[in-house]
């Protein structure tokens, strides 16, 4: 009998009758749970409703290796209705912050109420309602917070290479401009000012030719460099083997050496030479310099496009340019075993799009595919297609991976679903790209797969269509397809 008032004062069951409650109340059973100790661990199956008699329960899901607090549940209060309906495990951890009682609903049971007791089922439609759009909030707020650190960890590590290059290049060139005022100096006294004259004309030339040296492999560098050492030293010139590679590299050759000896004073020739070696030195360190500082803007404003998330309008968006960006965000991840493969139409007509809110896709689609093949064994293959498609663009990402199970690819959309061991992965990203995808843009997106050819397949209007429509629509199937499930 105490059971039955107890179960009297909880909400869900306002709408029972004294004998349809005293009846729920002999199907069910009582559970104690001690301060600190777990209910239901994210992962283990589920067999009940749980209804909190007493105590207060924290709900938290594992993100990233680190727990995030969904919510707090009170005395009064049920949970486990979404795994039940769904015939999933438990989606989140529960751990009782007080001492807890909870009574206990076979799933059997649980059914058969909504069924056959309205009050009880608008309840628990109207509570899951409630909980999926918070749950929504946050997986949206936590996937820009993932798509944020992704950008940065991704900005830190491709950002240091050119850094590093610069900062290098800089040393070298503050090195080398001394070298060359020093050999300046010494040949102002050394030569008439004729000579000067004909030495300012070589080294006009020598920088032009750096300006736009050849390309050489590997093998024909090793050569010329030996040429121009076994030159330098007939001439006596002790620095050499240091001053050929910096001729060969701006293009000159000893055809060209010698015409400097012809216009040189013998006993200047290797002040001369040195200047002038020291001159494109400095030229190809200013290119480098140039061209890690030039990485790093462009690193910045692919940065600033890839982050452009909630606040910004809908613009034109170059959807290769977009994936392209994500790519260099994700460059710090793809390893040395996996080949991308780019295959972008170049007539692909510009969308009208969130350019931030597409990005995100792009990094959850192409992220997906990195695990994918890095899970498997040798190299792994991943494809970037984009293509026109009737009135709008087609977007296709696939992977050489191990592939998504058929009975389990109508659910990789759902929230907090994911094909990842516990913990390994949020199951938020998909759910995300749904949202973006065909509720904000009026887009489709789904999933072809079998082992070796997984393709995720993007298709998005040139503007954004009636996407709200859309998406009730794909989510009305959806959740007809787990009712008869």
């Amino acid at each position: 009998m105490k059971m039955f008032e107890e179960l009297r004062e909880v909400p869900l069951f306002e709408g029972l009758t004294d004998d349809k409650l005293l009846w729920v109340a002999e199907q069910g059973s009582e559970k104690f749970v001690r301060a600190g100790e777990v209910n239901g661990r994210e992962g283990e199956p589920v067999e009940h409703l749980y209804v909190i008699l007493e105590g207060e329960l924290r709900i938290t899901k594992k993100a990233d290796g680190s727990e995030v607090v969904i919510n707090v549940y009170g005395k009064g209060m049920f949970f486990a209705e979404v795994p039940l309906l769904s015939g999933t495990p438990f989606l989140a951890t529960g751990r009782a912050l007080t001492d807890c009682r909870f009574f206990l609903l076979p799933d059997a049971v649980f059914r058969r109420m909504l069924t056959i007791y309205p009050a009880f089922s608008s309840k628990i439609l109207e509570t899951m309602a409630q909980r999926v759009q918070i749950l929504q909030s946050i997986a949206s707020q936590r996937e820009k917070q993932n798509s944020l650190s992704t950008l940065a960890a991704g900005l830190a590590h491709e950002l240091n290479n050119p850094a590093a290059a610069s900062r290098r290049a800089v040393g070298d060139l503050r090195e080398n401009i001394e070298t060359t005022k020093r050999l300046a100096l010494e040949l102002g006294r050394a030569l008439q000012s004729a000579h000067l004259e004909i030495l300012a004309t070589l080294e006009e030339e020598a920088l032009a030719r750096a300006a736009t040296p050849p390309a050489l492999d590997t093998l024909q560098r090793g050569d010329l460099e030996d040429e121009i050492t076994a030159w330098l030293d007939e001439r006596g010139l002790e620095n050499g083997f240091d001053l050929s590679p910096a001729f060969v590299g701006a293009g000159l050759a000893t055809g060209w050496l010698m015409q400097v000896e012809a216009a040189t004073p013998e006993e200047a020739l290797e002040s001369v030479l040195e200047y002038l070696g020291a001159t494109v030195v400095t030229a190809g360190l200013l290119k480098e310099a140039e061209a890690g500082v030039g990485r790093i803007s462009a690193l910045v404003e692919a940065a600033k496009s890839y982050s452009n998330m909630d606040h910004a309008p809908l613009v034109e968006v170059d959807v290769n340019e977009g994936i392209e960006q994500t790519l260099a965000v994700l460059g710090y991840k793809i390893g040395p075993s996996v080949e991308i493969e780019r295959e972008y139409d170049p007539n692909l007509p510009r969308i009208t799009a969130y350019r931030g809110e597409l990005n995100q896709v792009w990094t959850n689609l192409i992220d997906n595919a990195i695990d994918a093949v890095e899970d498997g064994s040798g190299q792994g293959h991943i494809r970037l297609r984009t293509t026109c498609e009737g009135d709008g663009v087609l977007v296709e990402v696939s992977d050489d991976g191990p592939g998504v199970p058929e009975e389990l690819q109508a659910r990789v959309f759902e929230p907090f679903y994911t094909t990842k061991g516990v913990g390994a992965g949020t199951g938020l990203g998909l759910d995300i790209s749904y949202r973006i995808v065909v509720g904000q843009h009026g887009g489709d997106i789904r999933v072809v797969s079998e082992p070796d050819d997984t393709r995720f397949q993007v298709r998005l209007p040139l503007a954004p269509g009636a996407g709200t429509e859309k998406e009730t629509t794909h989510r009305a199937t959806r959740e007809t397809r787990e009712v008869s499930r």
